[in-house]
């Protein structure tokens, strides 16, 4: 097994499908996925492992240290960002590469509305910030996040016109096979 096999092998794992090939026959039009946006998710799904055992560590090693009520505070915030991780990811993985707007726009809701808050905090809140490797995680997984913000927004957009193109299409060529058939009627 060659190196690209492998690759493949180990993508098609991660993102079942990923060499799913649309068939412009029946559909009529390519899938446009984002790949600066696929990147990042990708990035994302190899990198969240290793930011999980850091903040898990970090959180054990430090928490008698907080006070009772920071101790929920913390200890909630990383439960909700490692919950929602997978299905944001997810919904990244199906809205972009099958040109799923509800996906994608479910996805770029949730990473902006919750998981942006909470990446922020955890990577701005200086009681966290005692070792240099929770500080350099934390940065990374933010800054995929805010990769993923601008091109999930891109993608979306594009998405969103593309599919309303597509739709105007079909409904003229509808209206011109419909006035067609009426007029062969009326003869």
């Amino acid at each position: 097994m060659d190196w690209k096999e492998k690759v493949t092998g180990l993508s098609e794992n991660v993102f079942a499908g990923i060499s799913y090939n649309v068939d412009i026959d029946i559909y009529g039009r390519e899938v446009n996925s984002n790949l600066p946006l696929q990147i990042a998710a990708y990035l994302n799904v190899v990198f969240a492992p290793i930011w999980a055992v850091i903040m898990m560590i970090l959180l054990y090693n430090n928490y008698e240290e907080f006070s009772e009520i920071y101790k929920f505070l913390v200890v909630t915030v990383i439960l909700i960002a490692f919950t929602l991780e997978p299905l944001r990811l997810y919904m990244c993985y199906e809205g972009n590469l099958k040109d799923k707007i509800p996906e994608l726009a479910g996805f770029w809701m949730l990473s902006t509305f919750i998981q942006f808050p909470l990446q922020a905090f955890l990577l701005f809140d200086s009681r966290l910030q005692i070792y240099y490797i929770q500080v350099a995680a934390q940065g990374v997984m933010f800054l995929l996040l805010s990769i993923e913000l601008i091109c999930g927004y891109c993608a979306l957009k594009y998405t969103a016109n593309q599919q309303a193109n597509y739709y105007r299409i079909v409904k003229l060529r509808n209206e011109i096979d419909g006035s067609d058939s009426a007029i062969k009627k009326s003869k």
